[in-house]
């Protein structure tokens, strides 16, 4: 459902442009004169909910006792799910807890709330019961806000309901310190970590869980990176990140989940700030960074920035493995990046078309693909879109690393 351009990020000083940023994971405001006016008479929300959401509250219908059903306490269940995790490529790893540790009945109702009940998405009285059994309501307000913005909010491209609901319940649900991951998986892992951190549970255990969460700003946006091409291998994305736009570039961590018997603690200053080309090679560390970038942005702006930083850095692009309840994980291709050309690589031409570089690649003998880094010409109407596809081909060969050039921009025509 992520939406995206190759443009540069707004600024953080201008709201209105920042709500439509390229990758954009939630609806909002169409004009400046729609986002004041939802500023003003949407106070409750901080300013921060859809454009969808009704401006009266229908009352929450009540919950019949009996559908308020005991939580699924079987811990034991949850100790196994937390002690495979380590096994697992890190873009499985919330999936897979999700799916193996249910202290509070099944999560499927909340993970396709967003499905309309007419696509065989759950009903409305699934997901409130859901919610209810898994006390995730800290004051009536809160089930008002969700529930009478839920049914206007499916089948959008938004997560207001739950936005809503970290901005009111905040610590409760770890909506802290804002509530930029507020979903239905980010609620599960809450109350897993509340589950098999506190008493009964192994607070050893959950200690011990860190996951990678999907790369989103303090507004809930997120870049639409490339999709894998198949399952996510080992590779791990970061945490330095590299965000890449048309005429900007950022540096920071990517954000990264601990869990205890408090909720969830989330690390990572993602997208970080502003870097001058420049200053890339000095700000660097020397370990592996990963490259992110919409999907249809040029693929030479990826080379420009790679012979910016110099050598001597582990730069790694990154692509999206789908998560639970619609989240995008990054995870980085097994290939290195470097500008530097040997004399004997093979040279791939990658075009808008990436199919032809894609099948040189496997046409390639091995020997000569591993022997030095393959050099890939970048046209400039490749996208990252068509890189991505060409080093997930180039990783399955026992490619590690490649070369990137790209050929020079056109010049800018003359002002009369």
């Amino acid at each position: 459902m992520t939406r995206g351009r190759a443009t540069a990020p707004p600024r953080a000083r201008d709201p209105v442009r920042r709500c439509r940023r390229a990758g954009s994971i939630e609806q909002r405001p169409t004009t400046p004169v729609a986002f004041a006016v939802t500023c003003v008479f949407g106070a409750l929300c901080a300013c921060k909910g859809p454009r969808d959401a009704p401006s009266q509250d229908p009352p929450a219908a009540p919950v019949p006792a009996r559908d308020a059903a005991a939580p699924d306490a079987d811990l034991d269940a949850c100790r196994a799910a937390a002690a495979r995790l380590p096994g697992l490529p890190p873009a499985q790893r919330a999936a897979a807890l999700i799916d193996g540790c249910r202290p509070c009945g099944d999560w499927q109702p909340l993970l396709t709330w967003n499905t309309l009940e007419t696509d065989g998405g759950p009903s409305r009285a699934a997901i409130e019961r859901a919610l209810v059994a898994c006390r995730a309501f800290c004051e009536p307000g809160a089930r008002q806000r969700f529930l009478g913005t839920l049914d206007a909010a499916r089948g959008q491209d938004t997560r207001g309901p739950w936005r809503y609901l970290g901005e009111i319940c905040k610590a409760a649900v770890s909506a802290v310190p804002d509530s930029r991951f507020m979903g239905a998986p980010y609620f599960a892992l809450d109350r897993i970590a509340r589950a098999l951190g506190g008493p009964g549970g192994d607070p050893a255990l959950v200690a011990a869980i860190e996951l990678p969460l999907p790369a989103l700003g303090i507004n809930g946006v997120g870049v639409d990176l490339p999709r894998a091409a198949g399952p996510p291998t080992g590779a791990e994305a970061g945490p330095p990140a590299l965000t890449v736009y048309v005429d900007e570039i950022q540096l920071g961590a990517l954000p990264r989940a601990t869990l205890s018997a408090t909720g969830v603690a989330v690390s990572g200053d993602y997208p970080g700030t502003s870097i001058a080309p420049a200053k890339l090679a000095a700000a660097l560390a020397r370990g592996p960074a990963a490259v992110l970038a919409p999907r249809l942005l040029p693929a030479a702006r990826i080379a420009e920035v790679v012979a910016a930083a110099g050598g001597g850095h582990d730069l790694r692009l990154a692509v999206a493995v789908p998560g639970p309840g619609g989240w995008a994980i990054p995870t980085a291709l097994p290939v290195a990046l470097g500008s530097r050309s040997a004399a004997h690589g093979v040279r791939l031409a990658l075009g808008s078309d990436a199919a032809a570089a894609i099948a040189q690649a496997r046409a390639a003998p091995a020997a000569d693909l591993t022997r030095d880094p393959p050099v890939i010409a970048i046209d400039r109407a490749a996208t990252v879109d068509g890189l991505a596809g060409l080093l997930g081909a180039l990783a399955v060969r026992g490619v590690t690393s490649v070369a990137l050039t790209a050929s020079p921009a056109p010049p800018r025509p003359r002002k009369p």
